[in-house]
């Protein structure tokens, strides 16, 4: 049996309860805290607190960094014709491939363990990350660094129902399921072919801004989440439901449809901010993301502040969205909280943390406060 014991402050339990002790660890599993006399111990004299994920993110635009400022979500994003497709075009491989490899340091820079990347383009997409994310694991020695770990979701690019029921085939078998960028670039049709040929997770963005909605009732008299209930998708979780009125969150909870927002991605784009208070109160499993990176950066703790600031909900909620929730929304079994039978997965906030140091509500503190400089790249597995 390998045993580690870590003595530290933790952020422990679904109530982030701040709690100073030595951690049993007992093969890769959390069994509590000891009352014993024990001397081999790692000790940090910081906070521990659960690991941070980013629900969603879209890694491949981190080389095209704010190059449609007062442009349109539309004019951007909106394939294929959109700004950053025209510009992604454009780039070589190895620049993407580098790109992305930045864009996963400035994650693990950000305190993030785990994040989820909608990659578009079909397999070459995938594969593009792939080489990355190979690049960043053969420094890692070098580094000791633990890097985050993705959840990629690839994007079928085939008309043909031949060539795409294939292309799905090869994206299943490269990744963890399928993104689509929203309901309004398919048939009812290609959208159950896709689902159907879908193991794995399979999400889709919906109800963004209100010209998707608009576009979806105008050619589908339907809204996209209604379209997304009625055509019985069942999509593992939805991003955004910015324009969604209360019939259609009352949908997804009826459904358990869970929803990752992004409202710091919404409000860069100008279109609007979920009302993540009414999806709280109806009970919706609500998960964080951080977009685009070439509109945000991938920062965890600026979106608990930005939430915070403008909704006022409990700070403990709030963190909930970024560590529990995204791991049951992203299926990760046994993560995202300090508790018995959970994995050592962790966020380090460095000792000496001058703009937490007089808190007097720790959890509101991190979540409003804390920043990359906060971040301690401790990596407990190395000083075993």
């Amino acid at each position: 049996m390998n045993t580690i014991y870590i003595k530290s402050n933790f952020l422990y339990g679904e109530n982030f309860e701040l709690k100073k002790g030595i951690l049993v660890i007992e093969d890769n599993i959390i069994k509590g805290f000891t009352n014993e006399n024990i001397k081999n111990f790692i000790n940090y004299d910081g906070i521990i607190i659960p690991p941070l994920i980013n629900a969603h993110t879209h890694i491949g635009d981190n080389v095209i960094k704010d190059i449609g400022i007062n442009k349109t979500l539309d004019e951007l994003v909106k394939p294929p014709d959109g700004l950053k497709h025209k510009f992604l075009n454009s780039c070589d491989d190895k620049t993407l491939i580098y790109g992305m490899l930045d864009g996963m340091y400035e994650l693990y820079n950000n305190g993030i363990n785990y994040f989820c990347d909608f990659r578009e383009n079909g397999l070459k997409g995938i594969n593009l990350f792939k080489k990355s994310y190979r690049e960043l694991l053969s420094s890692q020695e070098q580094t000791k660094i633990l890097p985050p770990n993705p959840i990629i979701l690839g994007r079928p690019t085939k008309t043909d129902k031949t060539e795409l029921k294939q292309e799905i085939k090869e994206i299943l078998k490269n990744s963890n399921g399928i993104g689509l960028s929203g309901c309004n670039e398919y048939s009812d049709s290609k959208l159950k072919f896709i689902r159907k040929e879908t193991t794995g997770i399979f999400s889709i963005h919906a109800n963004e801004h209100k010209g998707s909605v608009e576009y979806s009732k105008k050619h589908h008299k339907k809204t996209e989440i209604e379209r997304i209930i009625d055509l019985n998708l069942n999509p593992n979780f939805i991003i955004h439901a910015t324009h969604s009125e209360s019939h259609e969150i009352n949908l997804l909870n009826e459904y358990n449809i869970p929803v990752v927002v992004c409202p710091r991605a919404n409000s860069s784009f100008n279109i609007g901010l979920p009302n993540i208070v009414e999806l709280l109160k109806s009970n919706i499993l609500i998960g964080l993301g951080t977009d685009n990176f070439m509109a945000n950066s991938p920062s965890i703790f600026k979106e608990m502040d930005f939430i915070y600031k403008l909704y006022h909900i409990e700070p403990k909620e709030i963190l909930k969205f970024a560590t529990i929730n995204n791991a049951k929304i992203l299926g990760l079994n046994n993560v995202g909280l300090i508790k018995e039978g959970f994995k050592p997965d962790f966020t380090f906030i460095r000792p000496n943390s001058i703009n937490i140091k007089y808190s007097k509500n720790i959890v509101a503190s991190i979540i409003t406060r804390c920043e990359m400089g906060n971040i301690d790249n401790f990596n407990f597995k190395y000083r075993i």
